[in-house]
């Protein structure tokens, strides 16, 4: 089954903030492209992320469950916010304050939520009436990109969200059902409706370039081979054409 993208992948044009512009503002960053290549081995499932966890530059945390009010509070505000979400575990994150650009101090919500049987999130809502929702794997990839300019600490850090890519695979089953997923990487967000864009590769060592809609969006979701998405301007970088 193929999901055509409409129109040249280079035609998308993409939002992506600085980390420290963000930083600054006290709200948590925002995902980042990852610029050139970023290569996992296939065949060790989670080791990119395990390497992040003991990596003390990055700051990468291990939480642990929130209690069950806390929980329920991440429940409500995942619907909320329209999260693509069934959540199965929570933990807040520190929650605090933030300067306002006028000065003002608003409070901030975080949590960290697991989703059943795919991508687990990031989601925060501040008193002044924003929000942001950022997946793991989007954490991650802007992690690897920003070094050590990324906030300490701020990435998905519950046991089931240890392996981001694997929240991938009910949108590699809809793309590409034939794909066992072995990898997946977060290449940026953008467009209007907002979609999210990922890289998967494949087992067989074929891989795909997919827009899925961002949370609430009304974005169809759809697909390109790596091939395809090459020739429009944005080349996979986890696909090994040789392995399989």
């Amino acid at each position: 089954m193929k999901f055509p993208i409409a129109g040249a992948l280079a035609a998308v044009a993409f939002s992506l903030v600085a980390v420290s512009a963000q930083a600054q503002s006290g709200g948590p960053p925002p995902p980042q492209a990852i610029p050139g290549k970023l290569q996992y081995d296939a065949n060790r499932v989670g080791r990119a992320y395990d390497q992040l966890r003991a990596a003390s530059v990055l700051g990468a945390p291990r939480r642990s469950s929130g209690n069950p009010l806390q929980v329920k509070a991440a429940i409500a505000l995942a619907s909320e916010l329209k999260a693509p979400c069934a959540v199965t575990d929570a933990a807040e994150l520190k929650n605090g304050h933030a300067k306002a650009p006028d000065g003002s101090t608003i409070t901030v919500q975080t949590y960290e939520i697991v989703c059943k049987d795919s991508l687990g999130w990031i989601i925060s809502k501040s008193s002044d009436g924003t929000s942001q929702l950022t997946d793991c794997l989007a954490l991650q990839t802007g992690a690897l990109a920003a070094g050590k300019a990324w906030p300490k600490g701020y990435l998905c850090g519950l046991p089931e969200n240890g392996t981001p890519f694997l929240g991938l695979r009910p949108i590699a089953a809809k793309v590409a059902p034939s794909c066992a997923l072995v990898d997946g990487a977060y290449m940026g967000a953008g467009g209007q409706p907002p979609i999210l864009r990922y890289e998967i590769a494949c087992k067989d060592g074929k891989g795909f370039v997919v827009d899925a809609p961002a949370p609430g969006s009304s974005a169809a979701l759809q697909a390109i081979d790596c091939d395809e998405a090459k020739a429009a301007g944005a080349a996979c970088t986890l696909t090994d054409k040789k392995r399989g």
